[in-house]
C-alpha cells in the first residue's frame, strides 16, 4: 500500500463504482483520507476485502431481488 493518495487515484476508484465526481471534491477526498492511508502504511496494515466497499451494497441488493 502506498503512502500517497491522489486525486486522479480517488477519481479511478470512483468511476470504477461509477460514482460521479468532480475533480475538486477528488482533491478533498484525497486530502481527507491522506492521514489515515499514510498511518496504515507506515503500520503496514493491510485489509483484505472479498468486495470492493463501493460496490457492497450493489451486490447486497442482488442477493435480496433473488
Amino acid at each position: 500500500m502506498s503512502d500517497e493518495i491522489s486525486a486522479d487515484h480517488v477519481s479511478a476508484i470512483a468511476t470504477a463504482a461509477r460514482v460521479p465526481l468532480a475533480p475538486i471534491e477528488a482533491e478533498r477526498i484525497a486530502r481527507a483520507v491522506a492521514p489515515t492511508v499514510a498511518r496504515f502504511a507506515r503500520a503496514k496494515i493491510e485489509l483484505s476485502l472479498e468486495t470492493e466497499p463501493a460496490s457492497f451494497l450493489a451486490a447486497q441488493r442482488r442477493e435480496i431481488v433473488r
